[in-house]
């Protein structure tokens, strides 16, 4: 099977139902002062990608490790591993931030243990 054809597949049809989201992936150094522009600078990364959001069904909200308001978000994202201190903006049509999400858990659909077709990932307000 073709499987980087099928992740290119899944993202047009992500992306044709979905929105454009930003995945924000902290850095592990400490922000650098810059004295010419007077601000702090981090290493953080960011990766581009469309989502489409959903719910969890009622039956899997436990209060514990699914908990009510959690959101069920099927994304293709540039960046890979989706590491769980990441979080996730969603942008409507026009552009506009509409939400960030704290990613609780991420679990990538790589039937080929290399090709990441999608991720599936419980987000949290």
């Amino acid at each position: 099977m073709n499987y980087p054809a099928l992740a290119a597949k899944a993202k047009k049809l992500i992306g044709k139902n979905g929105t454009k989201c930003v995945l924000n992936t902290p850095s592990d150094k400490p922000p650098v002062y810059n004295p010419a522009t007077n601000e702090y600078e981090t290493d953080d990364k960011h990766f581009d990608g469309v989502a489409v959001i959903s719910g969890f069904d009622d039956s899997m909200v436990d209060g514990t490790i699914i908990q009510a308001g959690d959101r069920k978000i099927f994304a293709v994202l540039a960046g890979e591993p989706v590491p769980k201190l990441s979080t996730l903006d969603v942008y409507d049509k026009a552009g506009k931030l509409v939400d960030t999400y704290k990613i609780i858990n991420s679990n990538p659909k790589s039937p080929d243990a290399t090709t990441v077709i999608v991720y599936l990932l419980q987000c949290r307000k």
